[in-house]
């Protein structure tokens, strides 16, 4: 879609098939970045997509007819480059952040760039503008369901004078839209557990900086992908230019550089690939926790359990905001791993893995290390920053308590080679891990059976690594 091409003239849809494959063309990154700058500047009024539709065919028409240019459904450089400046000021407005809920883990897209005052509730969270265009409670209901949330959410807007614009109810979600004159409203809840977890926003501008119609879309989109492991963007490129300082995830493979506005179409066909990763049994059916970005794009996923032979697995679940995924095998399994869902400061872990398992050994490697901060790059509340040494491989693997409770998945470690390069100063030991709250969260989400430990009798190293060996297993992604 972003890539020009020739155009003929034809009776109907001429050019449809040439901007979807266009648009199909592009990595499923930079398909969802494409829709969020034409949200944001005002072109697209729903949620993200990697796929390709009508409907988004004659949002780009719109948008090049509204430029007086033919309507092909393929963007030229400069209508690319007209749309991001466009979007550049509204992101840069906004300055969009994941915050998780206080109880849940579950994350939503915030505009803090709206000097928000914040609160906590006793449900979640309550932000407001100061000026009062807009506010937004991001709360949790513990033992409610959908169908009885929606019904009464309905009958409260209708009661107070709403005007309804659009209501859908559905299994395991509701959205429900009014407003009254120039206050709108935007209601949208999804089934977490054994309640419900959403979002109550009220916005009366839809001028600079809020821009209320655009701002909705991309944060109910921001909470679907949250709650489904639907593909979304990542916070580091909430403004233009996307390009930001990333932690390097601890995988075999090295990360794809961000994506940008491509000119062209590939023509290689895709290459096979190769990587490895690290997990550990959550469940004795066979349920295996690991990094998201572990079994990205894999055709085949293979398990290996301590002193076995390897064992196909499949996705059973999958976050990709928060890098978490489920795998599943044929159980039962002998040995698990028990979560325990908060950790301090300072207080003594160890990671297990399989890093670098080309060189090293294939048996494993565990180390010891500290909680060094509660939070991670950019005072991501989502991660912990450990002083354990991890390397390429080590992506999945548990990080564990001194009692053997597994209190976050290692996720990352820092670009040292970058920082030294950017900042002069060589970071050491500097390395990440998704908190075991958020797992704990994504479990209970997709109502998988797991074990959780409280800190006890401090363990021996040794008989430590024993434990994470026997319960930890080898990824192999193709």
């Amino acid at each position: 879609m972003l890539a020009p091409v020739a155009v003929h003239a034809q009776s109907s849809d001429p050019y449809f098939q040439s901007a979807q494959e266009a648009f199909l063309s592009l990595k499923p990154d930079t398909r969802l970045w494409f829709q969020i700058v034409l949200t944001s500047s005002g072109h697209w009024p729903a949620v993200p997509n990697v796929g390709y539709s009508r409907r988004l065919f004659e949002a780009t028409k719109q948008y090049q007819l509204s430029r007086g240019e033919l309507p092909t459904g393929v963007l030229t450089e400069a209508q690319v480059n007209s749309m991001l400046a466009s979007a550049r000021s509204v992101l840069d407005g906004w300055r969009l952040r994941w915050v998780p809920h206080p109880v849940r883990g579950r994350q939503l897209w915030v505009p803090m760039g709206l000097n928000l005052e914040v609160r906590r509730t006793d449900l979640g969270v309550e932000m407001k503008e100061p000026a009062n265009r807009f506010r937004m409670k991001f709360n949790y209901i513990a033992a409610a369901d959908v169908r009885t949330a929606y019904d009464t959410t309905l009958r409260e807007m209708v009661g107070s004078g709403d005007r309804i614009n659009y209501k859908v109810l559905k299994g395991d979600f509701f959205v429900i839209t009014g407003n009254q004159g120039r206050y709108n409203r935007y209601v949208r809840y999804h089934t977490d557990g054994d309640g419900i977890l959403g979002f109550d926003m009220g916005w009366s501008s839809d001028d600079a900086p809020v821009y209320g119609n655009r701002l909705v879309t991309i944060i109910s989109g921001s909470l679907w992908a949250s709650m489904t492991g639907a593909p979304f963007p990542t916070t580091q490129r909430a403004s233009y230019p996307w390009g930001r300082n990333e932690p390097e995830v601890a995988n075999a493979p090295p990360s794809a550089p961000p994506p940008t506005t491509p000119t062209s179409r590939p023509t290689e066909p895709p290459k096979t690939t190769f990587s490895t990763g690290s997990g550990f049994f959550v469940s004795k059916a066979g349920h295996v926790m690991t990094n998201a970005h572990v079994v990205k794009d894999c055709a085949t996923i293979t398990v290996r359990p301590d002193g076995a032979t390897a064992l196909p697995a499949r996705i059973v679940a999958r976050d990709v905001i928060n890098d978490l995924v489920v795998l599943k095998v044929a159980g039962p399994v002998e040995k698990t791993l028990s979560l325990r869902s908060s950790v301090r400061l300072g207080e003594g872990i160890a990671a297990f893995g399989f890093p670098h398992t080309d060189i090293l050994a294939t048996t494993g490697n565990f180390t010891l290390g500290n909680v060094t901060a509660l939070a991670g790059l950019r005072d991501d509340s989502r991660h912990l920053q450990i002083s354990a040494p991890v390397q390429a491989g080590n992506s999945g693997g548990p990080l564990l308590d001194t009692s053997g409770n597994v209190v976050g998945v290692v996720t990352s470690k820092l670009n040292a080679i970058k920082v030294a390069g950017e900042q002069g100063d060589l970071p050491q030991n500097v390395n990440f891990a998704v908190k075991a709250s958020l797992a704990i969260s994504f479990l209970d989400a997709n109502q998988i059976t797991y074990e959780t430990g409280t800190l006890g009798d401090k363990l021996d190293p040794a008989d430590l690594a024993d434990k994470a060996k026997k319960a930890s297993v080898f990824i192999a992604c193709r």
